[in-house]
């Protein structure tokens, strides 16, 4: 699955075949590569319509495929040092998964 997630094809699929491929539970990869696939996907998608590819429009692109992404699955170092630091999710959501991570009744 990984392979496939690179490979340079993946960020020409539409949005309902992302959507798909996000919401599978028995894909056999880590839910970072998932992540940073979507970025790529959405990049490109902003590229296609000659719009630059700033973080508030790569969220644009990405709608609600965004809340498919399992976050607490990902690790604590892995969230802190890609999607909690790329402006893709608002302050809050950072703020919630943050909390999912450390507190100890989870939100």
């Amino acid at each position: 699955a990984e392979m496939a997630l690179t490979s340079e094809g993946f960020v020409d699929i539409d949005i309902s075949t992302l959507e798909s491929v996000l919401a599978r539970e028995t894909l056999n990869c880590k839910e970072i590569n998932l992540f940073e696939a979507a970025l790529a996907w959405a990049h490109a998608e902003c590229l296609r319509r000659e719009i630059e590819p700033t973080p508030s429009n790569k969220r644009a692109m990405l709608g609600s495929t965004i809340y498919l992404i399992r976050f607490p699955t990902m690790t604590l170092e892995e969230f802190a040092n890609s999607a909690a630091q790329l402006g893709i999710l608002t302050p809050q959501e950072t703020i919630d998964i943050f909390l999912h991570f450390t507190a100890s009744s989870k939100p």
